[in-house]
């Protein structure tokens, strides 16, 4: 819409009516930069990302635990092996960005910690 310096689209017909408008760039807030302190942690590989180890109901971490450098924070398979991902400094668990049992791309976020 934009490129061809359409402004609104407004398509209908007897039962339905559908409006779409473009608003200028300037008009929308966009926030890229995460709060001081803050850091990521994204997955190194892709594969099923795990928040629980087997065979427990617990996860390897949850918002607000304080971790060690080492730690396992989760795991992620590859071809039915089990790859550790483990915490680079000693963190604050602020947000899981992830679902158990969901496949997580490459770079993609994990964690959002606090340092």
């Amino acid at each position: 819409m934009r490129a061809n310096g359409v402004k609104t689209l407004e398509i209908k017909n007897q039962e339905e009516e559908i409006k779409i408008e473009l608003f200028p760039l300037n008009e929308i807030e966009i926030h890229s930069e995460p709060p001081e302190n803050i850091d990521v942690i994204t997955a190194p590989i892709m594969g099923i990302g795990y928040a629980f180890p087997p065979n427990r109901n617990t996860p390897f971490v949850s918002v607000g635990d304080k971790i060690k450098k080492g730690n396992v924070l989760c795991l992620i398979e590859v071809m039915k092996v089990l790859n550790e991902i483990t915490a680079e400094h000693d963190c604050e668990i602020v947000e899981i960005c992830f679902e158990n049992g969901a496949i997580v791309e490459f770079g993609q976020i994990l964690f959002k910690v606090k340092m």
